[in-house]
C-alpha cells in the first residue's frame, strides 16, 4: 500500500496550491459481509460469504436473511439478532471448554498491504449469541503477512500479542445490543491477512456462565469489521502550478493489488504524464469504500513569443536585440548573459530566458540583409490610346515604403493617359527615386482604297494606291478578270499604273487583296487581310 508516486519534472520550485484530501479507507473486502457467493442453508458455510473463511476445520458460520431457516437473519439457530448493519454477519464458538481449547475463526485477505509505520484504526462488532451458555473477554484481531493456519480445532499459536483485542477482564455479555471492539496498530509492514478470533487459553480467558444451556459454548456474532489507515491511501498530491512544457509524472500503481481505479476521462492507467492544464481525478473501489481524489494542474504565463519579431540589418550597421518581457537570468546564444544583445551581422540568434519561478523559455529571431531601395522604371514612352501600361518596379514590399507620383503606395501603378509619373521607394537602409514620361497617340489601324483610276498621265489619279495608318508588314496584289497576277508590293507607297509588262492595261474591273498585321491589346502582332475591286478608265 503505497501514496501515489508524483514525480514534477520541472525546473523550479513547484507552487503548492490548496489539495483535496480524501478520508481513511476500510481495507477490509466485504466488511460488512453482506456480499455472498450463494445464499447458505446450513451450519458451517463461512467461505460462501465473498473474501472470508475458515482457517481450519472449525464450523465458522455465515448468516444472511437471504436464508428463512436455521442460518438466516435475525432468527437463526443460535438464537434472535438483528445484523449490525444490513441482513448479514458471522457466528463463532470461542470457547468450548467440554472440547478442550476448541476455537473457530473468520479470516479474510486485505484489500492493501499495510505499511510499515503507519497507524491504522481497527474495529468490529460482536453480540453474544442468545443459546451461549458462556460469556468471555478474549476477542481479536490478528494481522499477518501470510494467511495463519489452524492445525485441528484447537486455537492458533501466535507470535507476540493479539494486535487488537477486548479489553482484558471486560467480559462482553449483551445479548441484544452490538459491542465494538476498537483500538489502533502501527504496521511492521507486509501484513496482508487478518483473523478474528479467541487466540488466547482457556485459563486467559475471563468467562461468565449464563443459566444452564444444553451447549456448553461461548459464541458471538460478528459484523461490520473494519481497518482504516490513518492517512489517505491514495493521494495525488495538492493543486500544484507547473512550467508551461513541464510535465508531472503520477503514479498509482503500487497503491494497492486489489484496487479498481479509474480517471475522469475514462482511462484506467496506472502511471500517467500530466502537462496540460486542468483538474484530474480518480475514482475506484478500495476495500469496502468507493473512493476519489483529484489534482488540478494551472501553467505559469507563457510570454513566448518575447523577441521580436523576424527583422533585417543594414550593411555596416548594427541591430539592438532585447526581451520584450523582463526575466531573472539570460542566456544569448553566444553565451552572453546581459538582457540585450547587439547584432552586426545577418544570422539567427536565440534567448534562453529563466523567470521568477525557475521556468525556462527561448525564442528565436532571423536577422535578414537589407540594402537601400533601386530600380529602373525605364525610358520614356508613348502609349497607343485605349491601351494600358504597368509601371512595375520589381521590388518586393518586405521592409519597403512605396510612394507614387499619385500618391498610391501600391506595388505597381497602372497607367492609361500621357503625363509624367515618378516613384520614391524607402527603406531602413535607404531610398531611391526614378521618373518616366509617357506619351499618347492613336494606334488604331486604317486602310482606305479608291475604287476607280484613270492612268491617262493627265497627273490626277494616275495610280491606284491605298492609303493605311498603324498597319506593319503590308503586302498588295492585283488580279484581272481572268485570275491573272498584274500588279505585287510590299511597299505601301508604291501604287499600280495601269501597265502590265510595260504596256497599258485594257479598261475593266481588277481586284485587289491586302496583306498585313496590327498589334494586339497584348502587344503580339495579328495578321489581317483586306479585298476589293477597282476600275481602270482610260
Amino acid at each position: 500500500m503505497h501514496l501515489a508516486r508524483i514525480i514534477y519534472y520541472a525546473a523550479l520550485p513547484v507552487f503548492i496550491l490548496t489539495g483535496f484530501q480524501i478520508s481513511a479507507q476500510n481495507l477490509v473486502r466485504n466488511c460488512n459481509l453482506e456480499e455472498m457467493i450463494v445464499c447458505p442453508s446450513s451450519h458451517g458455510q463461512l467461505a460462501f460469504c465473498n473474501y472470508w473463511y475458515s482457517p481450519g476445520p472449525g464450523t465458522s458460520d455465515y448468516l444472511n436473511a437471504c436464508n428463512n431457516g436455521s442460518v438466516g437473519v435475525p432468527v437463526n439457530q443460535f438464537g434472535y439478532q438483528l445484523a449490525h448493519s444490513g441482513q448479514a454477519y458471522a457466528h463463532l464458538i470461542l470457547y468450548y471448554p467440554r472440547q478442550g481449547q476448541y476455537r473457530e475463526y473468520m479470516q479474510c485477505e486485505l484489500a492493501c498491504t499495510l505499511q510499515a509505520g503507519k497507524e491504522y484504526k481497527v474495529s468490529f462488532y460482536v453480540s453474544c449469541a442468545d443459546d451461549s451458555r458462556y460469556a468471555i473477554d478474549a476477542i481479536g484481531m490478528y494481522f499477518s503477512t501470510d494467511a495463519i493456519q489452524q492445525s485441528g480445532l484447537e486455537q492458533i499459536p501466535i507470535t507476540g500479542p493479539v494486535h487488537v483485542e477486548n479489553t482484558q477482564g471486560a467480559v462482553i455479555d449483551s445479548k441484544t445490543e452490538w459491542v465494538m471492539i476498537n483500538g489502533t496498530y502501527v504496521a511492521n509492514g507486509g501484513e496482508r491477512f487478518v483473523t478474528i478470533g479467541n487466540f488466547q487459553f482457556n485459563d486467559n480467558t475471563t468467562v461468565q456462565e449464563f443459566a444452564s444451556f444444553d451447549l456448553e459454548v461461548g459464541s458471538y456474532y460478528i459484523d461490520d469489521i473494519s481497518v482504516e489507515c490513518t492517512t489517505p491511501i491514495l493521494d495525488l498530491g495538492n493543486d500544484t502550478t507547473i512550467c508551461p512544457y513541464d510535465s508531472i509524472l503520477i503514479d498509482v500503481s503500487n497503491i494497492c493489488n486489489n484496487a479498481n481505479l479509474v480517471w475522469n476521462d475514462g482511462t484506467t492507467e496506472l502511471v500517467r504524464w500530466l502537462s496540460s492544464e486542468g483538474t484530474y481525478s480518480i475514482h475506484g473501489t478500495l476495500g469496502c469504500n468507493n473512493f476519489y481524489n483529484s489534482i488540478t494542474i494551472t501553467h505559469y504565463p507563457d510570454p513566448v513569443p518575447f523577441l521580436s519579431s523576424d527583422t533585417i540589418i543594414c550593411p555596416g550597421g548594427t541591430l539592438e536585440l532585447s526581451s520584450q518581457v523582463t526575466f531573472d537570468e539570460y542566456l544569448w546564444q553566444d553565451g552572453s548573459t546581459d538582457p540585450a544583445f547587439t547584432a552586426q551581422t545577418a544570422g539567427t540568434f536565440w534567448l534562453e530566458a529563466t523567470e521568477e519561478h525557475g521556468c525556462s523559455f527561448s525564442d528565436t529571431v532571423n536577422v535578414g540583409n537589407l540594402t537601400a531601395p533601386w530600380f529602373d522604371l525605364g525610358t520614356d514612352t508613348t502609349l497607343c490610346i485605349g491601351r494600358q501600361l504597368l509601371l512595375d518596379p520589381m521590388v518586393d514590399s518586405a521592409f519597403n515604403n512605396f510612394l507614387w507620383s499619385d500618391n498610391s503606395h501600391g506595388l505597381t501603378l497602372l497607367v492609361e493617359d500621357s503625363g509624367y509619373y515618378w516613384l520614391r521607394i524607402t527603406n531602413p537602409c535607404g531610398d531611391h527615386y526614378d521618373d518616366i514620361l509617357v506619351d499618347t497617340r492613336n494606334c488604331s489601324p486604317t486602310l482606305f482604297a479608291p475604287n476607280a483610276f484613270t492612268p491617262n498621265g493627265d497627273g490626277l489619279n494616275d495610280q491606284f494606291q491605298v492609303e493605311a495608318a498603324n498597319i506593319f508588314n503590308f503586302r498588295m496584289l492585283i488580279f484581272d478578270r481572268w485570275g491573272q497576277k498584274v500588279f505585287e508590293s510590299d511597299d505601301i507607297t508604291m501604287g499600280w499604273d495601269g501597265s502590265v509588262n510595260n504596256s497599258p492595261a485594257p479598261m475593266g474591273n481588277y481586284v485587289w487583296i491586302a496583306f498585313y498585321e496590327v498589334i494586339s491589346d497584348d502587344w503580339t502582332y495579328i495578321g489581317q487581310e483586306e479585298k476589293g475591286s477597282i476600275l481602270l478608265l482610260r
